[in-house]
């Protein structure tokens, strides 16, 4: 490796720590490694989950000056042998170095990133010919850094009682789908750990859903209780949740006792299908002091509104029709519309007779 110029040295951490979101941030440490280790190819995969077995989600790809982000990643199960020293690494938490299969005598270097908890949440995968102490030690510093920032950046996307995603990250992740949408060369293809994920057949592209849950009759438990053991209700529900969805999918304390989940789904039929299993789960859960504890679900679809508003007010109006008739339900925006029960809003267009094309 060549001699570390401490300017870009630097310049590097600059460029990764100038950034709040997660995609560029990782972008950014993978072209630094790069610059660095300009020999190499890197792989960074997140750890989706440890037991009962190990599933990664491939985030980001780095050769020959090229990034490319998961959307754009054909996916491919990874070499029996590349799975056996990941679970070493995860078992062991240190850096494994092992040997290409291939004739190429091309080596594997494979780094865990560690967060606050000194668990590990994700791992850097180098492929190179050669390598020494010195190298595995800067890569290993970089990735130091990007973990270190990454839990800085969590802290404040979180929502402070139930620790899930808070109502801003939220506009920003709808904001994000709706300009992926609206770029035709984005591949919404599910990667290989979303296919594994999720057990029914795999029927085409991904799309995004978002529903808003409430929990119902939730102002009679405060004033019953208290809001102490309302504000236990809300981090139980919070738990439930998280263990309700997959590992890709994403939840957000949207405010009080509402929710929002962000799901990956084929059609209408598999997303009201996972929404109606969270509210199976809520419904049937057993809490003490009170008998029972449902939730209202308003459903739409993420397309090409607009703004991220008109999708949460769809998702909004779904859920007051839930409300409305009888809770501890599940409703989609676009059914609705669909049967005639609700009718969609108009926008309020202004006449003009200037033509400007």
């Amino acid at each position: 490796m060549k001699k570390i110029n401490s300017i870009k040295f630097i310049d590097s951490l600059a460029e990764i720590t100038r950034y709040r979101d997660r995609e560029v941030i990782e972008q950014s440490l993978l072209k630094t490694l790069l610059e660095f280790k300009n020999d190499s190819s890197f792989r960074l995969y997140q750890v989706l989950s440890c037991e009962p077995e190990l599933k990664l989600g491939l985030l980001a790809y780095a050769a020959n000056d090229n990034i490319t982000t998961a959307e754009n990643i054909h996916h491919y199960a990874l070499p029996q042998y590349i799975e056996d020293a990941l679970v070493e690494v995860i078992e062991t938490g240190k850096i494994i170095t092992i040997e290409s299969e291939k004739s190429n005598k091309e080596i594997q270097i494979i780094y865990p990133a560690f967060n606050a908890n000194d668990d590990i949440f994700a791992i850097l995968i180098q492929a190179t010919k050669q390598s020494d102490y010195e190298t595995q030690h800067l890569v290993h510093g970089f990735l130091r850094i990007y973990s270190n920032f990454l839990e800085m950046i969590e802290i404040t996307k979180r929502d402070k009682l139930t620790g899930l995603l808070n109502r801003e990250t939220l506009d920003a992740e709808i904001t994000r789908i709706l300009i992926s949408n609206n770029m035709p060369n984005i591949n919404n293809s599910p990667s290989s750990f979303e296919r594994q994920t999720d057990s029914r057949k795999y029927k085409g592209s991904l799309k995004h859903w978002l529903c808003i849950l409430d929990i119902d009759h939730f102002k009679a438990i405060n004033d019953q209780y208290g809001h102490i053991y309302g504000d236990e209700i809300l981090i139980l529900v919070a738990r439930l949740l998280e263990k309700s969805v997959r590992e890709f999918d994403k939840i957000f304390r949207f405010g009080g006792e509402e929710f929002v989940i962000l799901v990956k789904s084929y059609d209408a039929d598999d997303a009201l299908f996972a929404f109606e299993r969270i509210r199976i789960v809520i419904a049937t859960h057993q809490y003490a002091k009170i008998s029972s504890l449902t939730i209202s679900i308003g459903g739409t679809e993420i397309t090409n509104q607009i703004d991220p508003r008109d999708v949460i007010e769809a998702a909004d109006t779904a859920l007051y029709y839930a409300k409305e008739h009888g809770r501890n339900q599940v409703h989609m925006f676009e059914n609705l519309i669909r049967d005639n029960k609700i009718t969609a809003k108009k926008e309020n267009a202004i006449e003009s007779d200037i033509e400007f094309f």
